[in-house]
């Protein structure tokens, strides 16, 4: 497809979705060479608008807020407003999972929203609504990133992402494929077998970039390598990392192979956009529409603890993230003066090998409980493999019906993993282990 069809088909269902992407891109564009002290008031300000409305409209921060009341109505510059929210409690998951009903705005309804679901990867998906203007902020500062490299919107690409193995969930994702003018490439399926396949559809895609896990993609680079593919003359403008850490190892391999470079990105469903890397390598947050903080302030490196400013209809404001972070210097090279992260070290994407021998991306098993994610039956869960033997453990609701729902489950691994030996056991609770983030498959010798 053309890339300026695709644009105007792109821009012409945000509209038609109510979702204002472009009217966030010109904002975005507007605010990216704005000073330090011009982009910590607009994060004040805006910052203000969520914690006023959340003290009006939203159960949880009614009471939460209660004590802060006055300054909150008094509150103007960026230190009170940082002054206020280091005051606040910080949102755990679970505690959001308990009683989603606290968090959810007064007349929600009346706001214009998009259902959305964490990944699910430290556990179940947290189910909640998202305003469009939210959703809309969080593609316009992609896009920003990318116009950075020289990427617009409607060119071509390759997606390197999770892909469900429904027949009906892959068909829906084949026509917003094409929509988007992107080739799929599943996480899940990258390997010797499906290699030459995959290649050629990448390639008849023609794709002015790829996006995707840094698992996957540095995967297919290698397959590519040893079979002396060439990528470097598909010219890719870039390649967006997401959803991983992006490893060292990774990069290296990554740039050699397509002779691009490699752009960092950071984020999650609760917390937006969180940082972007630039043309000069500076991860820079985006406070533009977020609010990062680290739990211990007297610190550079800890747990980060994010905000969405953008959200109204559930907003979840200091939200514990279960990524280890270290924040970065406090300039970059390319003059954008957005504040640094220098690291993200908490999520993982490791490869799992199963008792079975085979080898699964690190994504996979947050894939499995997607399909029972609606029905809230399934608080948390976490995979442990000692030696040969695999044990699957369920925190469960009084909703849970063992035969029918595990059913389901025992069906899913096995369309997942292939046939394993699996024991599954109902537990109370799960132990908390350090960067739990992505441990929801651990490995004991």
């Amino acid at each position: 497809m053309n890339a300026t069809v695709a644009r105007g088909v792109y821009f012409g269902l945000q509209s038609l979705r109510r979702e204002p992407v472009a009217a966030a891109l010109a904002d975005l564009r507007r605010t990216e060479w704005l000073s330090r002290e011009e982009l910590r008031d607009l994060q004040a300000a805006r910052q203000l608008e969520q914690l006023r409305f959340a003290l009006d409209r939203v159960p949880y921060y009614r009471r939460a807020l209660e004590p802060l009341r006055s300054r909150i109505a008094s509150a103007r510059g960026w230190d009170e407003v940082n002054a206020i929210l280091a005051e606040m409690p910080i949102i755990e998951k679970a505690a959001v999972m308990l009683d989603p009903p606290s968090y959810t705005a007064d007349r929600a309804e009346e706001l214009p929203t998009f259902p959305d679901k964490t990944s699910g990867s430290s556990g179940t998906p947290v189910i909640f609504p998202c305003d469009q203007r939210s959703w809309a902020y969080r593609h316009a500062l992609m896009f920003r990133c990318m116009e950075a490299f020289g990427v617009r919107v409607g060119e071509p690409y390759a997606l390197f992402f999770g892909l469900h193995w429904n027949k009906m969930a892959r068909a829906k994702v084949a026509l917003r494929d094409s929509v988007l003018n992107r080739a799929r490439v599943s996480a899940y399926e990258i390997g010797p077998a499906r290699f030459d396949a995959h290649f050629d559809k990448v390639r008849r895609r023609r794709p002015t970039y790829f996006l995707g896990y840094p698992s996957a993609i540095s995967d297919f680079c290698a397959l590519a390598q040893e079979r002396g593919r060439d990528l470097r003359d598909l010219r890719l403008k870039a390649v967006f990392l997401t959803a991983e850490p992006l490893r060292p190892h990774q990069r290296q391999l990554i740039e050699a192979v397509t002779g691009s470079r490699c752009v960092d990105t950071y984020g999650s469903a609760e917390g937006g956009v969180i940082a972007l890397e630039c043309p000069a390598g500076g991860r820079h947050t985006t406070p533009e529409a977020t609010w990062l903080a680290l739990r211990d302030t007297t610190t550079r490196t800890g747990e980060a603890i994010v905000t969405d400013m953008m959200l109204r209809a559930f907003p979840m404001i200091r939200y514990a993230m279960g990524d280890e972070i270290v924040l970065g210097a406090d300039s970059c090279p390319c003059g954008r003066a957005q504040p640094l992260v220098a690291s993200i070290e908490g999520r993982s994407g490791e490869p799992i090998t199963l008792p079975n021998g085979r080898t699964v991306n690190a994504n996979l098993p947050s894939y499995i409980f997607k399909p029972l994610a609606a029905l809230g039956v399934i608080r948390r869960y976490r995979f442990v493999h000692r030696g040969d033997d695999l044990q699957l453990f369920l925190v469960v609701s009084q909703r849970f019906q063992p035969e029918e729902h595990l059913r389901v489950v025992r069906q899913e691994i096995r369309n997942a993993f292939g046939e394993v030996e699996l024991e599954i056991h109902v537990v109370e609770d799960l132990p908390h282990l350090p960067n739990a983030k992505h441990r929801d498959y651990v490995r004991i010798p």
